[in-house]
């Protein structure tokens, strides 16, 4: 998953768990926020990238 802000940028992985991939920009404290709020998601997150995966085949 990509999170972007203004000339910010940070990839995650979902699966096993979410885990930094690569951040070009986010402070630590930021990637802690996102960090938590992709946990809080994660469900819904991977239901989400499940149902673009299936509908871009």
């Amino acid at each position: 998953m990509h999170v972007d802000r203004e000339r910010m940028s940070a990839k995650f992985w979902l699966d096993p768990d979410v885990a930094l991939a690569a951040n070009y920009g986010f402070n630590r404290k930021e990637l802690r926020n996102i960090e938590r709020i992709m946990h809080e998601n994660l469900e819904l997150l991977r239901n989400e990238w499940d149902a673009f995966c299936n509908a871009n085949p």
